[in-house]
Order: C-alpha cells, then structure tokens, then sequence
C-alpha cells in the first residue's frame, strides 16, 4: 500500500472528495460533540488539514481516504488537534506515516515543540503518540468529559 499524503483544501483534483470523505468519515467516527466543523476551522489560517489517501487511475481516477490529521500553528503554539484514521485500515501504519510527514513538516518550517491531547483509554493513540517520541506531560479527569481523563503530550523538535 504506498500512501500518498495531501494538504485539503487545495486546487488539487482529489481535494474535493477528500474533504467530503474526511467530512463522513468525521461524522461516523467521532461523537456530535467531538466531531470537527470542518467548514469554519479550515476558513481559518492557524488550522491545517492533512489527508493521506489512496490514488487508483484505472479504469478512472479515484481517491480513497485513509486517515486525516488536523493541526493548529500560531507564533505561540503547535498543536495535534486530531489524528483519525479509516477504522477498516487501523494497524497498518497510517497513523504513524501521518504523525510522521507533520513532524517532518514542522521541524522543516522551525517550529520548536508539538502537542496534542489524547483520551486516556486510547490505548492504540497513545502507543502511536509515544512510539513517534511524544511525551506524556499532565492528566487532567473530566477533560473529555465525565469520567474521561486527558492526558496532554509534548514532543520537543
């Protein structure tokens, strides 16, 4: 499987089914509260969207989602806001290729430290986070929600 990875919105042909593709996927995955106005956030300049997909040509072009991660950057701060990956395509590296390319691409443009917050029953995540060399920092109960602790990780780059 060799992954292709895109920033959405753009005037790249697959753009736009990305988004609606990221914007489904949103939906069934995360619940009302949680999920992402895609919409307003990506109006803004601080927000970015990165999708990595699939690109098949034949017999016509067509693109299919993998996962999506969304990222905030100010002067002040860098932020993981959501890594969500296509649940039937979970374990095959595509969180990490993901993690990975917004790593790289904020060392290359001299960011100094990344974080993000994840569930603390997100297991799966926070294997992922760590195996990138994040660190867990604080835990805060109730961040999520009753009952749900958040625990916020820090990668210095």
């Amino acid at each position: 499987m060799k992954l292709m990875y895109a920033k959405v919105p753009s005037k790249e042909a697959e753009s736009a089914s990305l988004l609606d593709a990221v914007k489904r996927t949103e939906k069934q995955t995360f619940p009302t509260g949680e999920a992402f106005q895609f919409d307003s956030e990506l109006a803004k300049r601080t927000t970015n969207l990165y999708c990595a997909y699939l690109h098949t040509v034949a017999p016509i072009p067509q693109y299919q989602l993998c996962g999506y991660v969304v990222y905030l950057r100010t002067k002040a701060l860098t932020r993981i806001h959501k890594v969500c990956v296509v649940e039937s395509l979970r374990g095959n590296g595509v969180g990490r290729f993901m993690v990975a390319k917004v790593i790289e691409e904020l060392r290359r443009s001299g960011a100094g430290e990344v974080d993000l917050w994840v569930d603390e029953g997100r297991e799966p995540a926070r294997g992922l986070y760590k195996a990138c060399g994040f660190k867990e920092m604080e835990a805060v109960e109730n961040y999520y929600g009753k009952g749900r602790t958040g625990i916020r990780m820090r990668l210095e780059l």
